[in-house]
């Protein structure tokens, strides 16, 4: 970790140029929307349950998000669509249409997984078998089976996150670890149950089935040609029981397949230069933490649509992306590899800040009451820690740090990525977390905020899932921030993206913003 020492040296190196360039540094909280107007946001955002892209409920969100942008004076606003091979739950409910059978008798479950094969109406059948998490799936004969797994959490330890950070705030901790289901969902198990020839894949959790219900994963929007669900602790035993007594089990999907049309928006508020900055989120989601992130650039386009030109140094540039429920479609890598191929030429994009998953409530799982099996999910009253991931750019990592004190942010890390480091490719931190992670790889200036709670992708929590005073917060902070790199140039904030461009250039092993996993399975017959 950087110690608080040099942390001030840097900063004081820095602050006479940032403040002798941008009278306006920080958001006025008397300015921006209070309390309730973003809980009115994010409700209109994420109140309606599941938004796969292109559906229905996601398209109801994209134009309400236009309507409020296109009262906000000053703002251009474009749409635009694109294709890709969607995927619907019957009910818009993943766990209304899923059912799951052990010989004749119904057994309750968590979910299906998003993108997994309809079967509509009927049952596909298999004796279920347990792997354990231990094994490779490669190594074993799954043909004609459900496959049994427990659901893959991998602890990782807080020391090791923090090991190249910039800033931990007091609160964060380094003596434990950090175990969260969205590490780890079940792609390579999905894969390898595919390829090998299984009737159906079952990942267990040991959590609470009620709690849960509706979880969505893993997002990939790859068409897997299997039925495959989520269960709960209550239902753990009993499938363990039944795989070990090699009975049959049963898995039926509901769900329809076919091209949809997607929408995403961009919003641009000039500056007094066409210099800009690019505030970027997703619109699709599941739960209110995923996502809220549209929500936060409403409330910041409010706030700086009502500043006069004067205080906005930099053009600046709302990007609502989608299909990031389904993101080897994510329009997000799009605009990635737009701002990528015209950044050394004529491309005026100077930063780009993208958010996810704000005002996250921390959640973990203990043991449940005497008598029932696994464990429950508690809220600790902390905040879910906070990841702000800054690329290697000086003026950047300075503004951040000094925010993040000054706005006081409670579990929040500042560093260079998600680890673990590879310094035989560029960027050496390739993961954001998140749709940073498109950026960053590309090669443009980026920094990214995002949390990773046990509520990101379970719906039950609702709103209770947000602390919305830490919201707002958050978001004042984001504002605070572009206010900060508004004041320098192109040239100042490209960093070490200098160095990592040109040594991708000369043929130094870069970092892919796109996957190869199950790309045989993204565009399926459609005609299910």
């Amino acid at each position: 970790m950087v110690t608080s020492k040099l942390l001030l040296a840097i900063g004081i190196a820095f602050m006479p140029l940032v403040s002798s360039r941008s009278s306006l540094r920080s958001v006025d909280s008397s300015k921006f929307p209070p309390v309730h107007e973003i809980k009115h946001l994010v409700s209109k955002v994420c109140d309606g349950g599941l938004r796969l892209p292109g559906s229905p409920y996601h398209k109801k969100v994209v134009d309400f998000i236009e309507c409020q942008l296109s009262g906000m004076p000053g703002l251009k606003v474009e749409k635009s669509h694109f294709e890709i091979a969607g995927w619907q739950p019957d009910g818009n409910s993943l766990y209304g249409a899923a059912r799951f059978k052990i010989g004749n008798g119904r057994v309750d479950l968590v979910s299906a997984m998003g993108y997994c094969l309809p079967t509509n109406g009927s049952y596909i059948s298999g004796q279920l078998m347990y792997v354990p998490n231990n094994v490779a799936l490669k190594s074993v004969n799954v043909k004609g089976r459900i496959v049994v797994r427990d659901y893959n959490l991998l602890p990782i330890p807080e020391a090791l996150i923090q090991s190249g950070s910039y800033y931990a705030s007091h609160d964060t901790t380094t003596n434990g670890t950090y175990t969260r289901p969205f590490v780890t969902p079940p792609a390579d198990d999905l894969l390898a149950s595919s390829l090998g020839g299984a009737a159906g894949y079952i990942s267990a959790f040991n959590v609470s089935r009620d709690q849960l219900e509706s979880y969505y994963s893993h997002h990939s929007g790859i068409h897997w040609p299997i039925p495959a669900i989520f269960t709960g602790a209550e239902q753990y035993q009993q499938i363990r029981a039944a795989a070990k007594a090699k009975r049959e089990g049963s898995i039926r999907i509901d769900a329809t397949t076919g091209l949809v049309e997607v929408p995403h928006l961009i919003a641009t508020l000039p500056g007094q230069t066409n210099k800009t900055i690019v505030v970027a989120t997703h619109t699709d989601g599941d739960t209110y933490i995923q996502e809220n992130g549209p929500a936060a650039l409403l409330a910041l386009a409010r706030y700086f649509a009502a500043l006069p030109v004067s205080a906005r140094p930099a053009t600046i540039k709302f990007v609502f992306a989608a299909s990031h429920l389904a993101y080897q479609k994510d329009s997000d890598k799009t605009v990635a590899l737009a701002l990528d191929a015209t950044y050394d030429s004529n491309g005026t994009t100077s930063f780009v800040v993208a958010l996810e998953h704000l005002g996250a409530r921390e959640l973990i799982p203990v043991p449940a009451p005497k008598g029932t099996y696994g464990n429950v999910l508690e809220f600790t009253g902390e905040g879910e820690t906070l990841l702000w991931a800054v690329g290697p750019v000086k003026p950047a990592i300075v503004a951040a740090t000094q925010v993040a004190r000054e706005r006081k942010l409670d579990k929040t890390i500042i560093a260079p990525g998600f680890p673990p480091k590879n310094a035989s490719k560029v960027p050496a931190y390739l993961s954001f977390g998140g749709i940073g992670t498109y950026y960053h790889p590309a090669l443009v200036p980026t920094m990214a905020f995002i949390s990773g709670p046990w509520s990101l992708w379970a719906p039950g929590f609702g709103a209770d899932a947000v602390d919305f005073d830490r919201l707002r917060v958050q978001q004042m902070a984001i504002g605070d921030i572009i206010l900060r790199l508004s004041s320098y140039t192109k040239d100042e904030l490209a960093g070490n993206y200098t160095t990592y461009r040109e040594e991708r250039a000369k043929g130094f092993p870069s970092g892919d913003i796109n996957t190869s996993q199950g790309d045989q399975f993204i565009n399926p017959d459609l005609k299910f």
